[in-house]
Formats: structure tokens, sequence, C-alpha cells
């Protein structure tokens, strides 16, 4: 590891690297950097200019969603709730989309309703996601990409409380968005299934999301640990835990040592941290499926649970590639 300050060239390495980990936000605002760190990011001023101004288009996305759904139930989940409430400013916190959840029952209605405001479905292509019942729809916005949630993901993987959820959603800490997001303990849970569904190759500004959210209240992870095991995602919450550890290792507390030890045993702990998890961080996404499929079966919590994910997945990829099975796929 270079010494720092470091180079020229190295500080040019390091904001490289921040930008790929979604950090140069935050690098933009932090004080006491180095010259040569400092004249690395002035090359990347006109992005943080074009980055600025795209966060304003997506709050203004927010604000015509609140709008249009105001009298339907939904959250905003991840960096549209994120950026108002972790990070003291909404453009520190990149994000691609705009992710909200609605409940299951409202779902047709809710995308009914945004096609009728104008806005274009975007379908990724791959048959499961045409059927009626896949987790999410996803549409487009003035340039910005709108992914309804009727689920957090495919439904057969765990076993949500999204009754709960309902109960315990919050509103959204905002003074000019009119809208709600989950609850703390909720949003901590559904941070580790989102780095899971991933399979934990995610960027660093994920892990950051992690940490703060760990850190809204006293008692927050270990809430968390025990609403992961109601959720059955016991295995994606210890690894975010321990994946954030390993590259946040402040982060490991004895309560969090507490809350992995809540949430697997000593030997699942073993498996998964030789056999599951990255070892490191990531370089980019992994493009072998079979190791993807690997770590996605056993980040899973138990065999019935990866079996009935099987069967959906077969069932829904078999549905999609036949439109005309009225009720099942969207048309």
């Amino acid at each position: 590891m270079e010494s720092w300050p470091p180079s020229r060239a190295g500080a040019e390495r390091f904001v490289a690297e921040a930008a790929r980990q979604d950090l140069l936000p935050l690098l933009f605002v932090q004080d006491g950097l180095p010259d040569a760190v400092l004249a690395a990011l002035e090359a990347q001023r006109m992005w943080w200019r074009l980055h600025t101004a795209l966060t304003a288009v997506r709050i203004e996305a927010q604000r015509k969603l609140s709008t249009a759904l105001a009298d339907e139930p939904f959250v905003f989940l991840k960096g549209g709730d994120f950026m108002h409430r972790l990070y003291p400013r909404p453009e520190l916190r990149p994000m691609n989309d705009l992710d909200l959840l609605v409940p299951s029952h409202r779902m047709r209605a809710v995308c009914e309703r945004l096609e009728r405001q104008g806005l274009t479905p975007h379908y990724p292509g791959a048959p499961a996601t045409l059927v009626r019942s896949y987790h999410e729809r996803a549409f487009i916005m003035d340039d910005v990409l709108v992914e309804v949630h009727q689920s957090f993901i495919q439904r057969p993987r765990h076993r949500v409380d999204y009754d709960g959820i309902w109960r315990r959603r919050v509103p959204l800490e905002t003074t000019t968005i009119k809208a709600a997001r989950l609850d703390d303990v909720d949003a901590l849970a559904y941070q580790a299934l989102t780095m899971a569904v991933d399979q934990f190759v995610v960027p660093l500004l994920r892990c950051v999301d992690f940490w703060l959210l760990a850190h809204v209240a006293p008692g927050v992870v270990a809430a968390a640990a025990e609403r992961a095991c109601e959720w059955r995602i016991a295995h994606a919450f210890y690894g975010a835990l321990r994946q954030t550890a390993r590259a946040l290792p402040e982060f490991l507390t004895p309560e969090v040592e507490a809350a992995m030890a809540a949430v697997v045993t000593p030997r699942e702990r073993r498996f998964l941290d030789r056999w599951v998890l990255p070892a490191r961080p990531p370089k980019g996404h992994d493009s072998r499926p079979a190791l993807r499929l690997w770590r996605k079966f056993w980040l899973m919590d138990a065999t019935d649970r990866r079996l009935a994910f099987l069967c959906y997945y077969a069932w829904a990829s078999a549905a999609g590639r036949f439109p005309g099975r009225r009720g099942r796929v969207l048309s």
C-alpha cells in the first residue's frame, strides 16, 4: 500500500477507486485532503456538477411520484430513502434509480396509474420478469429508472412479513416530499438482503449505507438480527455484518459480534466465511454464473426456501415464454 499522502499517480488511483466504489461525492466534501488528491479531484469537477444536476432530477421525480400516488400506500427504498436521512445532503448518496414498495394487492393498480401519468414500461428481457408475480416492474420517468416492488425479492426465497412492514412504516424525513420509508429495523434487515441479492459483489457505498443504518439508534443491530431470523434471511444478515466488517474493520463491535452469533451457528459461520462470501472487496461484477448461483443458493436460509425458489423460477421462466397464458403474464 502506498504511503499517505500519496504521490500524484497514487492520488489519481485513489480518486478512481473512490469513483468505482460510488464514494466520489463523499470525497468531494472531505476536509483536509492532501494537495495531490485535491488536484486529482479537480479533474472530476465536471462530473460533480453533472452528478449534482442529476440528483436534482431524481428528487423532482420523487416529488412527482409522491403526487401521482398521494392516495396510495408506498415507501421509498434504498437510495430514495437514504439520500434524505443518512447523508448531510442528497447529492452525497449517488443512485441509479428510484425504488418504491407498494402492497402486492395494489401492484397492478399502481402500475396502471403510472402508465396513465406518462411513465414508460421498461422490460429487462428475462422471461421470468414478465409474470405478474414477479417482485418488481420498471418504468422510465424523465430519464429516471423507477422500479416498483410488490415484494423485496421473489417471495419463495424468504419469509418476509410484509403486513408488519406496512404497519411499521414511518414518514420520509423531508419537508418537500410526502412519502414514507421503512422503519429503522426493517431498513437495516432489508439493506442486508439487497447486498445478498447481489451476492455481496457490491460497491463500498452499500457497506457505508449499512454502517450508517446500524448507527441510527441504540439496539438497532440486535433488533434487526431478530427480524432477520423471523424473515428467514439470517444468512444474508450475517453476510452483511461480515462483509461490512471486512471492508470497514471499525464496524466490528461487540454488538456486531453478538448479532453474528445470534443469526448463525459457528458451523454455518465457518461455511459461509470459507465457501460463500467473497474473501475480499470485488474488483467488478463476477461473470461466472455457477459461482453466482452457488452464492445465491447458500445465502438462502434453508433447503425448503432453496427448493421453493428453484421451483418458482422454473415456473416463471416457462410462463414468461408463453404470453398466451392469461392471468400469469403481463400484457
